[in-house]
């Protein structure tokens, strides 16, 4: 899992969703804090990107309200805090975002494959019926 992703992850566990279930209008996040929650050094533009990202935002169910603290730059520090809007709605359910969530879709198909004879049989059908009109290949049962 990339830096970001672990990121993305961490705040939204450890701070979104407890503000959420509280009802939390607004929720203050610290780059540093962060930073130091993960075990990370010399991190801090990473953190501080992956915080002020649209897809984090997005995937967080946030809209970014504000930025304090830090250089006057504005650049990346352990001291800038990201003032976020907690929107009423949890987007962070309902999508296959993580290997666990898409693997809760194994075996989607299984029924309708063994209604079909099984995987193996339903490709070999369709190979067999495969026809390539651009090629003018008749079909098998033509031949």
């Amino acid at each position: 899992m990339s830096l970001a992703e672990t990121t993305k992850r961490h705040v939204i566990t450890k701070y979104v969703v407890p503000a959420r279930s509280r009802g939390q209008e607004r929720l203050e996040v610290r780059v540093g804090n962060i930073a130091k929650e993960l075990g990370l050094s010399n991190r801090t533009p990473s953190v501080f990107s992956t915080l002020s990202s649209q897809s984090f935002q997005r995937e967080a169910g946030l809209e970014l309200i504000e930025k304090r603290g830090g250089p006057a730059s504005g650049g990346p520090s352990t001291t800038v805090q990201f003032v976020y809007k907690v929107l009423g709605r949890d987007t962070t359910q309902g999508h296959p975002k993580k290997a666990g969530d898409l693997m809760a879709l194994y075996g989607i198909g299984a029924e309708i494959f063994r209604q079909l004879g099984g995987g193996e049989e339903y490709l070999r059908r369709e190979r067999e019926n495969l026809q390539f009109p651009a090629e003018g290949r008749p079909r098998k049962a033509e031949r």
